[in-house]
This record gives structure tokens, sequence and C-alpha cells, in this order.
């Protein structure tokens, strides 16, 4: 029943925001009472921090995936990749964890935070230290470099629906990513 919940509840906040969802809404829509829904959770933040958490265990294990295709560049284009590979609702968590973060209450969203760079932002830095270590990219601030290719990856995590990136996006974002736009 609690990955009833989730699936629902992820389907729902993706739509229509946080805000946009009543717990009433996610029990109907799981037939379910919203007693019983309570029963597997506190409130409307305790699920979408289980929508939150869900997501980064997934991406995460991608990230630890990703120690087993190589270093620097190949590694990173791997992990990108993967990240494509992941069902369009599931990647529109991303988007809906960055707008909607605040929503969980502050020992939540502090946990989560912690959580997020230790098992997401902190590997990708490590990846780009190592790639610069090995001279294999320039010797640039690794956070800067991962935010500037989480910036690039954002409008990519629209809601199911929006027009999803093919093979060819992913590969021409990544191309920019590591070569830049100039000829």
């Amino acid at each position: 029943m609690r990955d009833r919940i989730l699936t629902t509840a992820t389907a729902l906040f993706v739509e229509r925001g946080y805000e946009g969802v009543a717990m009433r809404e996610i029990a109907e829509a799981c037939g379910i009472t919203k007693a019983a829904l309570y029963y597997h959770f506190d409130g409307k933040a305790d699920v979408l921090n289980a929508v939150f958490r869900g997501y980064l265990a997934e991406i995460a294990a991608v990230v630890e995936a990703s120690a087993s295709h190589g270093a620097g560049r190949r590694r990173l284009r791997w992990l990108v990749e993967q990240l494509f590979a992941l069902p369009p609702q599931n990647r529109a968590i991303m988007r809906l964890a960055m707008h909607d973060v605040d929503q969980l209450d502050p020992d939540q969203r502090a946990s989560f935070a912690a959580d997020y760079r230790a098992t997401f932002i902190g590997p990708l830095q490590d990846i780009v230290a190592e790639g610069a270590a090995a001279g294999e990219f320039k010797q640039l601030d690794p956070s800067v470099v991962v935010w500037l290719l989480l910036g690039m990856l954002y409008p990519f995590f629209a809601p199911p629906g929006a027009r999803p990136p093919g093979d060819a996006d992913v590969a021409d974002l990544l191309d920019v990513f590591f070569t830049g736009l100039c000829p």
C-alpha cells in the first residue's frame, strides 16, 4: 500500500505541484480513506519527503553504478545518460524537489539536503576533481562545474507530457558541456 501511495502521490505532485494536491485527493486516487493514508504517513510533507527519498535512492544507485564505467568524462557521460534513461515522471521529481523542498519540515529538509549532497552532489564533484587531477578536465572548482552541469540538465527534467529529450539532445548537451559551443 505504501508503494501505491507513493506512486500515486508522485504522479499528482509532478502534475500539479505540492500545493495543488490535498491528502484527500491522494487517498481518493489510491482508493483508500484519509485515515488509511494517515496510517502510513504523518502528513503531506511526510509523503513528499518519502517521494524525494525514493528518487534520491534511485539517483544514488546510478551514481554508484557509474564507478564501473570508467573515470572522468566517460563516467560523467554514462551517468548523465542513465539519468535521462529514468522514466520521465521520475526525472520530473528533480524539478519538484527544486521547487518544493521548502515544504518539508526543517529537520526533514536539513536531512534531505545533507543526504543529497553526500549521495549525489559530492560524488559528482569527486568525478570532476578526479578528472581534473588526471588532466582530463580543466582545473576548475568542482562545485561550480557540477552546478553548471545540473543547470544544463534541469530544463530537461520537465513533467511528463513535455517534449522528452531524445538521445541526440542528450548527446548535444554533453558535447556542449565537455567541449563548449564554439567550433
